[in-house]
């Protein structure tokens, strides 16, 4: 009796799910933002671990954010550092041996974390999309532009004539700044730069709440990736989707975002608005990594690197994961893991520097 309830409730939320999305064509132009009230992704307390014969490596450990409707938010930080996996983690595609350990994935007020396969297969696309680092290994090779942003429109419960399927694609390439006629062509026929702007006009063919933009212009020259983040740019606009931005160029997501979330070993130990992670950067890892961007308008003898290396996620130093190099590192740093602090105007700092009840000689805090 009692696995015939939770099959029964399990199809009422699936059958729920499906009433509320849109069938047809002019179902997905009305369609809304959703409630404007909530946070568009509210993310607390994530824990994406992996094990390993080492032991369990901790990839993404506590990390917690806000996007509001229309926000962008830029992820940076080193190689390895977490932020493809936070990404993946957004879009429940963490494939073993990792697993979300815990926490919240909180879109429009409902909870990912804990909706089955079929339900989060319902949720991508049509609520949160990804726009992947590598367009050509997106798309597939065989099937012509149009009949592959059919076949997520029709998986998705869209259910409408050929014609109209078909403007509604034209629609969403003009979007992108593509001609008509790439929606009859396969994916080897297609430029870098416009395979970038398919996988953004897939991504958005069901006016998603959130965008999780993976390096979308890793692999392109300087005027394309350009090119694409302005198309990127002009969609979110359109649309009103907020979006995650992930990449390592730092003056590439500041011309894009709004905020910047800086990760290091897993955790997100600073975020600000742009204007305050670049002109008043606060974590030492945030000023570092500033410091080591070329300037053009200040001439250097030598640029300047960041001293040490990321310490293994399975064998994290106690206390703060950046203290083997950070340049402020005192007696609490070795002992104690730093909180996140609130310090005003929306900003949070991972460091003990900012901790009113961590007692440290070069305290920023009052």
């Amino acid at each position: 009796m009692a696995v015939e309830t939770t099959t029964n409730a399990v199809a009422d939320r699936e059958q729920s799910t499906r009433s509320e999305m849109p069938t047809t064509v002019d179902d997905l132009r009305r369609s809304g933002m959703g409630d404007s009230s909530l946070p568009a992704i509210d993310v607390k307390d994530l824990k994406v671990y992996y094990d390993s014969e080492a032991g369990v490596v901790k990839a993404v450990d506590g990390v917690s954010f806000a996007l509001q409707q229309g926000e962008r938010l830029a992820l940076v930080g080193e190689s390895g550092c977490g932020k493809t996996t936070l990404g993946m983690a957004l879009m429940k595609l963490t494939k073993a041996p990792g697993y979300i350990d815990g926490g919240q994935i909180l879109l429009d007020g409902r909870d990912l974390v804990p909706l089955d396969d079929e339900e989060m297969r319902l949720a991508r696309l049509a609520e949160i999309a990804l726009v992947t680092q590598s367009a050509m290994n997106a798309l597939n090779p065989v099937m012509r532009i149009e009949d592959q942003i059919f076949d997520g429109l029709i998986d998705h419960g869209i259910k409408d004539t050929k014609e109209n399927l078909r403007s509604h694609v034209y629609d969403l390439l003009l979007r992108v700044g593509l001609r008509e006629n790439v929606g009859r062509m396969f994916p080897h026929e297609l430029s870098g730069g416009m395979k970038q702007r398919v996988a953004i006009a897939t991504g958005t063919s069901m006016n998603p709440k959130v965008i999780v933009a993976d390096e979308p212009t890793s692999a392109l020259d300087v005027v394309v990736q350009r090119q694409v983040m302005m198309t990127l740019s002009r969609v979110q606009r359109d649309t009103g989707a907020a979006v995650i931005l992930i990449g390592h160029d730092m003056g590439l997501v500041a011309q894009f975002a709004d905020r910047i979330g800086v990760m290091y070993a897993g955790k997100l130990v600073d975020i600000g608005t742009v204007q305050q992670i670049i002109e008043e950067p606060k974590h030492p890892y945030t000023k570092l990594l500033i410091n080591s961007v070329p300037d053009l308008e200040e001439k250097r003898e030598r640029l300047t690197g960041i001293p040490g290396i990321p310490p293994p996620l399975v064998d994290l130093p106690p206390g703060c994961v950046f203290a083997p190099r950070c340049p402020s590192v005192e007696g609490p740093c070795n002992e104690l893991e730093p909180k996140d602090t609130d310090i005003g105007d929306n900003r949070h700092v991972m460091c003990h520097l900012f901790d009113p009840d961590v007692a440290m000689a070069g305290s920023e805090v009052a």
